[in-house]
């Protein structure tokens, strides 16, 4: 959003053309489904594939001798031993260990991509120059350049015919430079669906060709346009976590279930040693898995309950057709009630629904 005006992506015609029910988001405008709906566009991601714009999400590119050692003092994954041609998932922390921001890196043989979520885009601008040390360039290009996902089963042989790689041989969170729908660009072998898929890095003026030239030649095989709605559901099934639900500023990597990104062994970064004696004592508020008995909803805010006791607060929540319809959810609870198999109590409108504490991710690819 600039001076309180929702902005568009290049894309934004296409998607009203589509019949896209366009909602704020990001500071966007932004399709939260399509004519088809979210359960048929949820269904054409796990069985065929689906396009989704994301160009609403910050590219920052980042260039100069320094960046990697600089990038890992203020992350808590490793920067620096990335080789070129990887992605990684990394954190941005503050002092007290909580998230500014899940971020993925991008390494090409001169320069980073760095992309990060586009309600933090201004945020994440000012963390980044306000800390800049040593030889580091940043450009950024949120809003100039466009992020198309292509996610699904059929993802490579539907997306191979428009790219100048071989994006077979890649492997998953690995990245190439080449030509996609003859425009140069940045291909990921990345996403947010649980399904093998890829981001597409282009420039903006490109992305209506790119998307139309995809639409075109791959409908007949089951493409369809997907909305914000479907990936929430998408993501949440398959246990990512959605900044400002399942991590905050006030929530760590730690308590959001990301142990593995988080490297206590590296160098000093921000907010390492909040993370370090959180680890040790062991006892913080973490984010569990639950599937409610019944189909009754489960909602970001609502109480969860041990014996009539607060213990925690859901986080997401939705109907999961890929779990066989269940009601499923994430929600920070007490440590003491985080044991799987735990029973919970979910008050939604006032009347409690048993719920179970489960492991996550809640769905896994085939």
């Amino acid at each position: 959003m600039e001076n309180g005006v929702l902005r568009r992506t290049a894309l934004y015609d296409i998607h009203k053309a589509l019949g896209g029910r366009i909602v704020p988001f990001g500071g966007f405008e932004m399709p939260v489904q399509y004519t088809a709906g979210i359960l048929a566009e949820h269904d054409a991601v796990r069985k065929r594939a689906g396009l989704f714009d994301l160009s609403h999400m910050a590219q920052f590119w980042l260039a100069g001798d320094d960046v990697a050692a600089w990038a890992d003092g203020l992350t808590v994954n490793h920067v620096a031993t990335m080789k070129p041609y990887q992605a990684r998932y990394n954190i941005f922390t503050n002092a007290a260990g909580g998230a500014l921001d899940d971020v993925i890196f991008y390494r090409l043989p001169d320069r980073w991509l760095l992309i990060v979520n586009a309600a933090n885009a201004a945020k994440m601008w000012a963390h980044l120059s306000a800390n800049v040390r040593g030889d580091v360039r940043l450009t950024n290009r949120h809003g100039a350049d466009a992020l198309i996902a292509i996610q699904g089963p059929l993802s490579v042989a539907m997306l191979a015919p428009f790219v100048g790689g071989d994006i077979a041989a890649m492997k998953y969170y690995t990245c190439l430079e080449t030509t996609i729908g003859g425009v140069r660009g940045v291909i990921g072998r990345t996403g947010y669906t649980g399904e093998d898929g890829f981001e597409l890095f282009i420039p903006g003026d490109a992305a209506a060709g790119v998307w139309e030239a995809l639409m075109h030649a791959q409908r007949g095989a089951g493409l369809i346009p997907c909305g914000l709605g479907a990936r929430d559901v998408l993501r949440l099934e398959a246990g990512m976590p959605l900044y400002g639900h399942e991590m905050d500023e006030t929530i760590t990597p730690l308590q959001a279930g990301l142990q593995w990104a988080v490297k206590l062994g590296k160098p000093d970064f921000a907010g390492k040693a909040a993370l370090a004696a959180q680890a040790a004592a062991g006892d913080f508020a973490r984010i569990v898995g639950l599937r409610l008995d019944g189909r009754v909803p489960a909602r970001a805010g609502y109480r969860v309950r041990r014996d009539g006791v607060d213990v925690g607060e859901v986080r997401s929540g939705s109907i999961a057709p890929s779990v066989g319809n269940a009601s499923i959810a994430t929600a920070l609870v007490e440590a003491s009630s985080a044991t799987v198999g735990t029973r919970l109590g979910v008050e939604v409108r006032g009347t409690e629904h048993h719920a179970t504490v489960v492991n996550l991710p809640f769905y896994t690819r085939g």
